[in-house]
């Protein structure tokens, strides 16, 4: 019996020649593949390029704020570094110097623009307390009792917290709530014992009972 004659339209194809599933998917994709690998390997480079501004930012910022020691230089630290922790702790120092010189209303300016810009700097409860403080210089308890909060609510674990909370009782005990300031410094001492705080807060309690038990005692017989 006759082997069958190759086929002219169909000539015959060395198996070693042929090629697999996987090396005809391949030849069809391998422009997808190498167009998205260089897309990887462009944002590993950007990222890295990031990485390494942001680290040159931080040093010339730091290192122009230590070498700042007036308004006028932290105010450059705040216009070529903004953003930067240098940059917050300069505006925390120009918030004082100004508040210092007796300029309330540009230190609260200051601290405004602080606290709304780096709400995760690690100074930013200092913030909500010092503008706290100057909001009850300028006869806004209003203001003073939302920032005291802010920072003993929003940083309840920073050391500025307990001492927000104090000039809150202390606030409300002026403005004539004294159950609520009772709360406060209650609450001090269970939030934060054995610290100053919680004695301070514990001393100014006693004298609030104290205080409050006087008319009682003078109008007995």
């Amino acid at each position: 019996m006759e082997s069958p004659r190759p086929s002219v339209l169909l000539p015959a194809v060395d198996p070693a020649l042929e090629m697999s599933e996987s090396d005809l998917f391949w030849q069809e994709h391998w422009k997808k593949f190498a167009g998205g690998l260089v897309v990887v390997v462009l944002l590993i480079l950007a990222t890295g390029a990031w990485s390494f501004w942001q680290s040159q930012q931080r040093t010339a910022a730091e290192t122009l704020y230590s070498a700042s020691s007036g308004p006028e230089g932290w105010r450059e630290v705040l216009v070529k570094f903004p953003g930067t922790i240098a940059a917050g702790n300069a505006q925390l120092r120009l918030a004082e110097a100004l508040r210092a010189d007796g300029k309330v209303d540009e230190a609260a300016a200051t601290l405004e623009i602080f606290v709304a810009t780096q709400p995760e700097h690690p100074l930013a409860p200092v913030g909500w307390l010092s503008l706290g403080e100057i909001r009850q210089m300028q006869k806004n308890d209003a203001a003073a009792l939302e920032a005291f909060r802010t920072a003993s609510g929003k940083y309840a674990s920073s050391y500025a917290a307990p001492m927000a909370s104090l000039a809150e009782a202390r606030l409300l005990i002026t403005g004539g709530s004294r159950g609520e300031a009772k709360a406060v410094l209650e609450s001090i001492g269970l939030s934060y014992p054995q610290t100053p705080a919680a004695m301070i807060a514990a001393g100014e309690l006693s004298m609030l009972e104290t205080s409050a038990g006087t008319p009682a005692s003078s109008s007995a017989p």
